[in-house]
């Protein structure tokens, strides 16, 4: 599909829920795309201007025709002026602005990963019918249960000791349904409690009660600002088991000076969405959310200050009760760890075709 004809079902109401949020998210997060949007929206509304005037004045001439013969001469006090003439910046603008997105980013806005050229990729990870799951299900001799592939796979990891969990928007969008996993935690069932399309992230809730009576989560948001170049790393699942990376914080803002996100030097891959970014003292800072699509070792999370300021705003202030302070503060990062790992989650995500 041309960049021009979705941005026209966008604004005419044609695309379906899942396709809108996901231009929704983009049209935030996206400055050139939102501008190639607006653009194109002031093309649009200058044609269809410029159409009913003709029809306006095709209609007074009939009028005029009737009233006084078709020899009588209609003579205009303003000055005639071309559509070229009065919209012509407006769309050699939006034309000029459509072209740069449709060969400089071109955005695949379906199901699963949100990939565009020098723009951040979002890191849910699509999966097939080859998944290591069911073929570890069906070794002879294994009790493990055999699960059909989830469409997505990504990362999650508690709020607080009452079941709450938070992941990324993108990657359960639409989903039929959602489960987590983890070497502690069989796989359960989540469900979908408050979802924030701006800052891309989605909280759920354990069904089971019984997983998390007895849960005892040893960090909390942190709700300080971080600092540029302070030690950092992240847990996640971009492959079955957890995978441990750590770096630094090499910005303050992220994609196109986003001021809600952090830019990290750690390499993350798809399966890292909806990760914790933690401190050194073992704290989250913030969500893991992309990378951008060319560059290596440049992620993006969501900070924690902008997390707790979006789940207050929409009615979740009691999810944010919990351990104020963290108990892996002074221990080595194995021990921190340790401590951790049981508190963050594969996400398993199941859509209808």
């Amino acid at each position: 599909m041309r960049s021009t004809d979705l941005f026209d079902d966008y604004l005419e109401g044609k695309l379906n829920a899942n396709e809108a949020a996901d231009f929704e998210i983009r049209l935030n997060s996206d400055e050139v795309f939102a501008n190639a949007v607006n653009q194109h929206k002031s093309l649009i509304d200058s044609l269809t201007e410029n159409n009913e005037i003709d029809n306006l004045k095709a209609q007074l001439t009939k009028i005029h025709e009737q009233e006084f013969g078709g020899d009588a001469k209609i003579i205009s006090v303003n000055k005639k002026e071309t559509f070229i003439k009065r919209y012509g910046k407006t769309a050699m603008v939006a034309a000029g602005t459509a072209l740069a997105v449709v060969f400089g980013a071109v955005a695949v806005l379906g199901l699963g990963i949100q990939k565009t050229s020098n723009q951040i990729t979002e890191l849910g990870l699509k999966l097939t019918a080859t998944n290591e799951a069911i073929v570890e299900g069906i070794k002879e001799g294994s009790q493990k249960p055999v699960h059909a592939p989830a469409n997505m796979e990504g990362s999650a990891f508690a709020l607080n000791n009452s079941g709450y969990i938070i992941t990324s928007l993108h990657m359960i969008n639409g989903a039929d349904s959602v489960f987590i996993e983890n070497k502690v935690f069989d796989r359960t069932s989540a469900k979908v409690i408050l979802t924030d399309p701006k800052l891309d992230l989605a909280v759920l809730k354990i069904e089971n009660k019984e997983l998390y009576k007895n849960w005892q989560v040893p960090y909390s948001l942190n709700t300080k600002l971080a600092d540029v170049g302070e030690k950092v790393f992240t847990l996640g699942y971009p492959r079955k088991d957890m995978v441990y990376g750590e770096g630094s914080l090499s910005s303050l803002s992220g994609f196109f000076n986003d001021t809600t996100m952090y830019q990290i030097s750690i390499p993350v891959n798809p399966g890292n969405s909806g990760g914790p970014l933690l401190d050194d003292h073992g704290n989250i800072i913030g969500v893991i959310r992309g990378k951008i699509t060319n560059a290596e070792a440049t992620g993006f999370a969501v900070k924690s200050g902008e997390i707790i300021n979006s789940i207050r705003t929409i009615g979740g202030d009691s999810i944010l009760t919990g351990n104020k302070k963290p108990v892996t503060k002074g221990l080595k990062r194995t021990e921190q760890i340790k401590r951790i790992n049981p508190y963050v989650f594969n996400v398993l995500v199941y859509k209808k075709d």
